[in-house]
């Protein structure tokens, strides 16, 4: 038999145990709990860095939001200040146009109060000239 069980090798099964024991006990248990650790400590952060990115998804939504709520009230800002202004723009032609309607008839009111007084103001040389053509053609002036 190539394998004999003696002492010897009933002390290397036994130093093999008890190698086995120490190793686990000083260096696979205390390693294992530290990669445990570790990967706890991992996911840990993965919760955390999954968190702070919904967190930032959200704030994105709200500040679109806002973004849209602000551009909304700009729109409504710039057409109710369209109408206005086009309501003013209106206001300001018709007064305008009264204006000069206005201006218009006082124009033509002083024309034909100057045209008026100067017909009456001529009245007088107008019948004095008349005469004196209907004496020179009757040659009422030649018998003078």
């Amino acid at each position: 038999m190539l394998l004999s069980i003696d002492g010897t090798f009933l002390v290397q099964i036994l130093n093999f145990i008890l190698f086995w024991v120490l190793l686990n006990y000083l260096f696979i248990r205390p390693v294992r709990r530290s990669i445990d650790a570790r990967q706890q400590y991992i996911a840990q952060l993965y919760r955390q860095a999954d968190d702070l990115a919904a967190q930032a998804a959200q704030a994105r939504a709200q500040a679109q939001a806002i973004l849209d709520a602000a551009r909304r009230q700009t729109q409504e800002t710039m057409r109710r200040a369209a109408a206005e202004a086009a309501a003013q723009a209106h206001e300001i032609e018709r007064r305008a146009a009264e204006d000069a309607a206005a201006a218009v008839q006082l124009a033509h009111a002083t024309v034909a109060a100057e045209r008026a007084a100067a017909l009456e103001k001529q009245q007088a040389f107008v019948e004095e000239l008349a005469r004196s053509m209907v004496r020179r053609a009757t040659g009422a002036e030649r018998a003078a």
